[in-house]
């Protein structure tokens, strides 16, 4: 018996770094969790992850699925005080900062669905760092998220083509995780082990 490289993953060119039209289509609370930035032990923080489409970005990702969306994610800590990254992200996306009332209680949910342009760049995947490529593309590089901005009233954005998503621990606190599951098994495996590392 042999084993082989096999799997049915195909390399796809990424896009070149841009500003691009973008819809939410994914909040996921994933807990309060270690926050490790540069290798330095940040604490505890209750951690968000906030996921875009790109719908005039696409490519076949699939051959059974057809053209799909390339997609952006950020995680960011789910704190709303004014000098906080997320509510900078919040008031660069509306163009308006949260009110005092929304630094009480921003429900990051009702985000999902509004289109907004983010610019994002390419970072090599820590595996690829020292090797050449002949090639940018989902295996060695990753897109990065760079900055974010409202989308122009006069801008029409194509219908969203990734199922919207939403996962807050305090529902499923207050219904059970039974209640919940189907949606669980929705979000993607690495992130749903993240989650279950969650003080949550």
């Amino acid at each position: 018996m042999k084993a082989t490289k096999g799997g049915n993953f195909t390399p796809i060119a990424l896009p070149e770094p841009q500003t691009a039209l973008a819809r939410c289509y994914s909040v996921i609370d994933i807990g309060t969790v270690k926050n490790i930035y540069k290798n330095e032990d940040k604490g505890w923080h209750r951690m968000l992850n906030i996921t875009w489409e790109f719908p005039t970005l696409l490519a076949q990702f699939n051959p059974e699925k057809g053209e799909e969306p390339f997609v952006i994610g950020k995680e960011i800590a789910a704190t709303t005080g004014p000098q906080s990254n997320f509510s900078k992200l919040i008031a660069a996306w509306r163009n308006k900062p949260l009110t005092p009332a929304e630094q009480d209680g921003f429900d990051p949910a009702q985000m999902v669905g509004k289109t907004a342009y983010i610019s994002f760049a390419h970072k090599r995947k820590l595996k690829y760092a020292t090797e050449e490529i002949d090639k940018v593309t989902n295996e060695n590089t990753n897109l990065k998220f760079m900055a974010i901005m409202p989308k122009p009233k006069d801008v029409e954005a194509p219908p969203n083509r990734n199922a919207y998503l939403v996962w807050d621990w305090d529902l499923v606190e207050k219904d059970g995780f039974e209640a919940h599951k189907a949606t669980f098994e929705k979000i993607p495996k690495w992130l749903q082990r993240k989650m279950t590392e969650s003080q949550e």
